[in-house]
């Protein structure tokens, strides 16, 4: 894989700060707010090539709303799910998230901030069908990307076996469920999967959840964005676990 360009000053500080491979950096040169002397700080060292520039120079590098900072970056590998199962073998309290057709990449970011803020263990999502791994996720993070073990699995079916095996719970969340979240309790191994918000699950995924639960709501509308909704599942889960 090729390296890549990430945008944004808080994917740059992170990148660094998660030990991730930063080739180069280019920073809007005259300014001097924190976040800004943060990056020129740990560039200095870790010894990576900084360059101050203009906003133009920056606006070739990239074209997204880069706030005056970029980076070349190695490529963020998926972890093979063997791995990531190997990887938290050891931990009573375990959370994974299985991803079922999330194609947008501002949700796809923005679960990735939940899932830092809440502990979970590593996310899995399928070959096809999924948002990939790329600067504007990166950006939509907020650079939480960078510490949370991703899988990628040719059949997200095969992997929920897998975690049975393992004495996972499956929880789905749907809308059209009659129970609530805040009434459920969970297992200490706890698998949520999401499902994107025109299809929601998948039928043949969905038929392999042990439980299936919804968030209440009120008013007209009778759906959450996909990110808002994971974020208030995992907190729910997270709250039943400590």
């Amino acid at each position: 894989m090729d390296n890549i360009i990430i945008y944004g000053i808080r994917p740059v500080i992170e990148a660094i700060k998660a030990d991730v491979e930063v080739h180069k950096i280019w920073l809007l040169k005259g300014k001097r707010q924190f976040l800004f002397k943060e990056v020129e700080k740990h560039a200095l060292k870790k010894n990576i090539e900084l360059i101050l520039t203009s906003n133009k120079k920056i606006d070739k590098i990239s074209k997204k709303n880069h706030q005056g900072a970029a980076a070349l970056i190695s490529p963020i590998e998926y972890l093979k799910f063997e791995c990531l199962l190997q990887k938290n073998a050891k931990k009573k309290k375990q959370i994974y998230l299985l991803l079922d057709g999330i194609t947008d990449v501002r949700n796809f970011g923005a679960i990735f901030r939940n899932s830092l803020a809440t502990g979970v263990n590593g996310i899995i999502v399928p070959e096809s069908n999924s948002a990939n791994i790329n600067p504007d996720t990166v950006k939509a993070s907020a650079g939480a990307i960078f510490y949370i073990s991703t899988s990628k699995v040719k059949h997200l079916n095969d992997a929920i076996y897998e975690l049975k095996s393992r004495n996972f719970e499956i929880i789905g969340l749907e809308e059209k469920s009659g129970l609530n979240i805040f009434d459920e309790k969970f297992n200490e191994r706890t698998v949520l999967i999401l499902g994107s918000e025109g299809k929601g699950i998948n039928k043949s995924t969905s038929s392999l959840v042990d439980k299936k639960v919804s968030i209440p709501m009120k008013g007209e509308i009778d759906s959450l964005n996909v990110s808002v909704a994971c974020g208030i599942s995992l907190y729910q889960i997270k709250r039943e676990l400590t």
